[in-house]
């Protein structure tokens, strides 16, 4: 061939090449996600772009991907320039993956330390562990802070609502976006997302004061958060602490008296 764009492959030469049985590429082709087209000699043919979707196939079936999952994640841009494009999409996946597997060493680490200091793994933290590995929480090093009674509270009131769970994902990428543009924390906005922000941290604690302390205990130690976590503990000192001390000042709420007494919304904590 002049041009490697024009060079096909028969149903055989392809399965040879990549390592599948032709039975695979006969079953791609049964399930819509890699269609061979027929040469002058009536023969089936893949093209350079149907290398290149394959090679798509296998990667996201590598990782656990179903054949319908991978229908809908498949590029089919058609062209073989896109080659970036595709590789690119693949990095992005794989990069997810890895911070999702840093988040459940973080957890295992965390585990590990506390059977090495003879400490007793409960059954509430445990399952919780598993949720939060299932989940690839990036904030699940903080189960440190809670006791067994509140991981049991945290277990039904947060893992358990996909509402909440979005709604904390929601503030955590707003306040991500307001730091890095520079917005004032004391301004309009930085002080919109306070709000946010405060009204999450009750609705997580529900008037209860020990759960409040546990929160503010994980807040004042950010020194001793995962390396992974650097990025978010940055807008938090430089971004969030200035906006919510305001905040709370505005509102007249004082946290020393918070963990004094049981309170039902924002309102029960203010002078």
């Amino acid at each position: 061939m002049n041009d490697e764009k024009d060079r096909v492959f028969t149903v055989g030469e392809l399965a040879g090449l990549v390592g599948v049985t032709v039975r695979t590429l006969q079953y791609y082709d049964k399930a819509n996600l890699l269609h061979s087209s027929y040469n002058k000699s009536h023969k089936r043919v893949y093209n350079i772009d149907d290398l290149l979707k394959l090679q798509q196939i296998l990667f996201l079936k590598s990782l656990g991907f179903s054949l319908g999952e991978i229908g809908g994640k498949i590029l089919n841009h058609g062209n073989y320039i896109d080659l970036g494009k595709v590789f690119e999409g693949q990095r992005e996946i794989m990069f997810s993956r890895v911070q999702n597997l840093n988040k459940i060493i973080e957890i295992l680490d965390l585990v590990i330390s506390e059977t090495k200091a003879g400490q007793k793994v409960s059954m509430d933290k445990l399952v919780t562990i598993l949720k939060l590995m299932n989940q690839g929480n990036p904030y699940s090093f903080v189960i440190r802070y809670f006791n067994d009674e509140q991981l049991k509270k945290i277990n039904g009131r947060m893992l358990e609502s996909p509402e909440k769970q979005g709604a904390a994902k929601k503030v955590f990428s707003q306040l991500d976006v307001l730091y890095h543009k520079g917005v004032d924390p004391t301004g309009k906005e930085g002080q919109k997302l306070a709000e946010q922000w405060w009204n999450l941290v009750c609705d997580f604690a529900s008037g209860d004061p020990e759960m409040f302390q546990a929160l503010f205990s994980a807040g004042r130690d950010l020194d001793n958060w995962p390396e992974s976590t650097k990025d978010i503990q940055k807008s938090i000192e430089d971004f969030l602490a200035k906006a919510l001390n305001l905040y709370l000042k505005q509102n007249g709420i004082q946290l020393e008296n918070i963990c004094k007494k049981r309170c039902k919304s924002i309102e029960d904590i203010q002078d």
